[in-house]
């Protein structure tokens, strides 16, 4: 028997549980994803695959359905609340002492168990933080504009991001 609990066999694969209730095997991924794949065919772009009655070792065909992420989250969104806490996320920080460091925007102190250094002592003084600049030409009506650096905004405006749009569909892009 394993750290996690005994080890299962499929298609003459041994696959070993995970601390996090999955059964995996280093070279073919986790079980039930790769029974997805062998009994019902390849898992599309985007989907997941979920166990209906939320036991991670029950891995019958007939409890595995396709769902988006978004319907997987909303599935289990409060057990990966507790789950990350309970399991991971806890460890992470627990005793790891409190420290005092000075948010460089408003100056206050405040404590954290951060290992590396945080600059902010929240949201606020993050968002008040001068982001960099970078000069575009709108694609549209040649107007200048400022954008955040890194982004790959194009357009001025609403406007002309929808007449943007509008062209490209009828490029057939």
């Amino acid at each position: 028997m394993g750290k996690h609990g005994e080890s299962v066999e499929y298609a003459g694969v041994k696959w070993h549980p995970r601390q996090d209730g999955y059964y995996q095997n280093k070279h073919r991924g986790l079980l039930h994803r790769f029974m997805w794949e062998q009994e019902r065919g390849p898992i599309p772009d985007g989907m997941q695959v979920h166990h209906v009655n939320h036991d991670k070792r029950d891995n019958r065909v007939e409890n595995f359905v396709l769902v988006t992420p978004g319907e997987h989250w909303q599935e289990h969104g409060d057990e990966r609340g507790v789950d990350w806490h309970r399991v991971g996320g806890a460890t992470v920080w627990q005793g790891k002492p409190y420290r005092t460091v000075r948010c460089t925007i408003c100056g206050e102190n405040f404590r954290t168990r951060a290992t590396v250094d945080p600059k902010f002592c929240g949201k606020t003084c993050r968002n008040r933080t001068p982001r960099p600049q970078s000069e575009r030409v709108c694609v549209v009506c040649s107007a200048r504009f400022s954008v955040r650096a890194g982004t790959a905004t194009r357009t001025c405006s609403r406007k002309c991001t929808s007449v943007h749009a509008y062209a490209q569909r009828g490029k057939g892009l």
